[in-house]
């Protein structure tokens, strides 16, 4: 967006003013809700482990394994063939997502996108975060938009949700005595409940019916004003339809744990059950809802169906229902992937995929089956061939070594999970050690083909880890060492569980037998858990972060040298000197950022060509990590979405750039357009104007200075920043200024923005004097495009109207159809559409420009945070 001319001020979108208490609220909200949320999952999670304890505490590991291989075979094909038909329906949930969307996807497309985002997000947990990736990555290489991405995945995460709680009345009212054996409740108040749930949705249905908008102009939506909004909801025809998918759905899924019992209660009794353990695993928001689910379950059925047998049947259950879908989906999506992979031209087309996230994924189930392995019996047949070969204290270090692996893989996730190609290399090593050591602690060849290939899918996709960033640069990140923590106390208490009967004393620290299955175990539980601490306070502990300062002159010096090999002129802002700068390590790209609140707001994509662009927008991220702040990125292009994706942001449109191909553009040619422009040339010429450029440093900043407070006066507006230039020696003394004479004397000038590519010419100050002929600024905008012409320029920036392009329909998103209001009828505070007219005369090409922020309720707060900006403070929101 260019700063200023003489029809309107553009030096920012309008801005509304917000209720301070509100904005209060929602920063208390977005700065503590991931620590409130690890603390309630840690909590949930705790408790799950003491109950599931509890509940299993007279049962032995031996009585498990042997309930496992007891398992019929056709049970297992059974369970096998439910978990496939129930992934065909969760199929439905795809279908109709894309319905309500209104997205157009190939069959072949939806099935893989919705296999994959629902076998990943039923594994991983927090489905609107992992299969909404999932869905995006997929979905936006087909043209997809991000707006009907989020609204199929939201679609698809609430339907289940919305649609529990009838079916969970209908399971009771089914079999209404099993129901109340099964959680110990009386008839009477169970079917009270039941009843009291169905009543309720009939009212809410009626409500919503009730309150729709008599004109529907979208298909498969139902528009319904409640107060002063309006909701987009299904219609009546695909509620109905959901509800039957997800009733399908949770039969299937209940179907595989059924068949998996050797004693069956009654199907209605347990499919409630069933469903009030799925929706407390869901509410818990621990991954997969381990630990939740299966405590629910163990409680309502241990003592008709027996404590092993169940708890086999869970174990299975998660094998055949989530695991194994997972596995398949990881190898999906690399497969899909690898095409993409081995036809790209260039790197970095692949750079940002699903392939490093995905392999983050298997990298931390790696580690997983490392300590679970080290926390569990071997195999005694195999151990005793071992011990013919190889001495025991080998094999107790070779144990001991496999389980400090799994910790480090644990951890080393997080690096590849932001592409480092440090932890690439380093998870790529400690995969062959692990699959060598599994090997020697017991011959665990299936633990060890599974290292093995997962470190031959890291070689494959060795380019997906671009980033040169060490190690110990990666920011501290508490989901990751809270999920490690989970990991590592759930092998603490699969060692106790597994050695229950096994009497405690200090002599077992010392046993380095054959057949001393428990001592490795504590010793490989104590490191595990030692080095896990070590990591996390040496994580803590580092030293101090890097302070954010404004630029010194050797480092604007260096953002000038990066700027000049550039195509990205509008990098010129940087040397305004109010933004701090951020370099790449090589110092091939830079961004300029600023810090308001708790928001450390970039302005445009970095700086420079477009491998390091990737890799700064990671290193962004982690500086933003590393001070607790929210990452945003003011005005980026479309192109460079994707990245953003990679970090967990998404984007919010806030208009559109002009831009002039300067090869085709033809001030001769005929139409309309050119025909007015051609006047304005010839006109401001026989009038006596003219242009010229003056090199930096030459133009007479006296003379300008005038110009310049006299266009700030007339127009009752003061000097800005932040995406803005202001009138300054120091900032103009770096830029060529271009100025309009009237009758020799200077009635308005700008300053260009230029580097040494000659892909792009954009300009920043434009300021005329009230007194200037009225066609000055569209003559200096002709004089300046054919001035770029001749220079062979390929285009001309005209600079980004707010608000421009963006949707009017009903159903498209509220703040689109808020901005888009405000851009038809907001003239008296922005001159939107005057400033639409007077660019589209020059028959540009218009680029849409993103913020790129995190979801939730931080865009509102980063919004008023980047206009605080712009306008230099909270004083400036409310002063012109």
């Amino acid at each position: 967006m260019r700063p200023d001319s003489q029809e309107v001020d553009t030096s920012s979108a309008p801005v509304h003013p917000v209720d301070p208490r509100r904005l209060r609220w929602l920063e208390l909200l977005s700065r503590y809700r991931q620590p409130i949320g690890l603390t309630v999952t840690l909590l949930l999670f705790g408790i799950a482990l003491i109950a599931c304890w509890h509940l299993l505490f007279e049962m032995d590991i031996y009585a498990l394994h042997d309930s496992v291989l007891s398992t019929p075979r056709s049970s297992l094909a059974g369970a096998l063939a439910a978990t496939v038909v129930g992934f065909i329906v969760l199929l439905g949930y795809e279908w109709s997502a894309s319905r309500y969307a209104g997205a157009d996807l190939k069959p072949a497309t939806l099935a893989l996108g919705g296999f994959t985002a629902f076998a990943i997000g039923n594994a991983i947990g927090l489905s609107l975060l992992s299969g909404g990736s999932v869905r995006y990555r997929l979905y936006s290489r087909k043209g997809m938009g991000a707006t009907e991405v989020a609204r199929m995945t939201l679609f698809a995460s609430l339907s289940l949700g919305c649609a529990l709680p009838p079916l969970a009345a209908l399971a009771t009212l089914s079999d209404l005595p099993a129901a109340a054996t099964a959680l110990g409740l009386s008839e009477g108040l169970l079917g009270s409940v039941a009843c009291a749930v169905l009543l309720l949705f009939a009212a809410l249905a009626i409500g919503i019916y009730r309150r729709r908008l008599p004109e529907q102009p979208i298909a498969n939506n139902l528009l319904v004003r409640v107060g002063r909004r309006t909701l987009r909801l299904p219609t009546l025809r695909l509620t109905l339809l959901q509800l039957v998918i997800t009733a399908l759905d949770v039969a299937a899924a209940a179907t595989v744990l059924y068949l998996l019992l050797p004693e069956t209660p009654p199907f209605g009794a347990f499919l409630l059950v069933y469903l009030l353990a799925l929706a407390a695993g869901v509410l818990s928001h621990v991954p997969g809802g381990v630990g939740v689910f299966e405590a629910i379950l163990l409680a309502a059925f241990a003592d008709q169906i027996g404590a092993a047998p169940l708890a086999a049947a869970l174990l299975l259950y998660r094998i055949i229902y989530v695991v194994l879908p997972l596995l398949v989906a990881c190898v999906m999506l690399l497969i899909n992937e690898g095409r993409r992979f081995f036809f790209a031209q260039q790197a970095i087309r692949v750079a940002s995929g699903l392939a490093a996230p995905v392999l983050a994924l298997l990298v931390f189930l790696s580690g997983v089956v490392l300590l679970f392995s080290g926390a569990t019996p071997e195999i005694d047949t195999r151990l005793e061939h071992m011990g013919f070969l190889l001495p025991h204290r080998l094999i107790d270090a070779s144990h001991f070594g496999a389980s400090l692996i799994g910790v480090l893989c644990l951890l080393l996730a997080q690096g590849l999970r932001r592409r480092l190609s440090a932890a690439w290399m380093l998870t790529t090593i400690l995969l062959l050690v692990g699959a060598l050591l599994s090997l020697l602690k017991g011959f665990d060849w299936e633990e060890a083909t599974m290292l093995t290939l997962t470190a031959a899918l890291l070689a494959v996709f060795r380019r997906s880890f671009y980033r040169p960033s060490r190690l110990l640069e990666v920011p501290f990140s508490g989901v990751w060492l809270v999920s490690s923590a989970c990991v590592v106390a759930s092998s603490i208490w699969l060692l106790f569980f597994a050695y229950q009967d096994v009497p405690y004393n200090n002599q077992l620290w010392w046993q380095f037998t054959l057949d001393a299955d428990a001592p490795r175990g504590l010793r490989s539980a104590l490191g595990s858990a030692v080095l896990l601490i070590i990591v996390a306070l040496t994580w803590l502990l580092r030293t101090a972060r890097p302070t954010i300062h404004l630029p010194t002159p050797e480092e604007l010096e260096r953002a000038a040298r990066i700027l000049a090999h550039s195509s990205q002129p509008d990098g010129g802002l940087a040397l305004t000197g109010d933004k701090a700068l951020l370099f790449h390590p090589n110092d091939k790209a830079f961004i300029m950022y600023a810090r308001r609140g708790r928001s450390l707001v970039a302005l445009y994509d970095p700086i420079g060509p477009t491998q390091p662009r990737a890799e700064m927008i990671w290193q962004f991220r982690d500086l933003c990590d590393l001070h607790h702040a929210r990452p945003v990125f003011y005005q980026v292009r479309a192109e460079n979405l994707p990245f953003y994706m990679d970090i967990g942001l998404t984007a919010i449109k806030l208009g559109e750039e002009a831009r002039v191909n300067l090869h085709t553009f033809d001030l001769e040619a005929k139409g309309k357009e050119m025909k007015d422009l051609r006047y304005t040339w010839n006109r401001g010429t026989r009038d006596g104007l003219s242009l010229e450029v003056y090199e930096p440093g030459t133009a007479p900043l006296d003379e300008l200075k005038i110009i310049s407070d006299a266009w700030l006066s007339g127009k009752n507006v003061r000097e800005k920043g932040f995406s803005l230039g202001r009138f300054s020696a120091d900032y103009l003394k770096h830029f060529r200024i271009v100025i309009v004479h009237f009758e020799g004397k200077p009635v308005a000038f700008a300053n260009l923005l230029e580097t040494d590519r000659r892909d792009l010419a954009s300009l920043d100050l434009m300021r005329a004097h009230p007194e200037a002929p009225k066609l000055t600024m569209e003559f200096m905008m002709v004089g300046l495009i054919q001035h770029y012409k001749a220079k062979e320029y390929a285009r001309f920036s005209l600079g980004m109207v707010p608000l421009s392009g963006l949707q009017t329909r009903r159903g498209a998103p509220l703040t689109q159809r808020l901005g888009s209001m405000v851009f038809q009828r907001g003239e008296q505070l922005y001159n939107f559409q005057g400033l639409r007219r007077f660019k589209d005369k020059f028959q540009p090409d218009w680029e849409p420009r993103y913020m790129a922020v995190p979801a939730g309720l931080d865009p509102m707060v980063a919004l008023a945070d980047t206009a605080a900006l712009i306008a230099g403070g909270l004083t400036g929101l409310v002063k012109r």
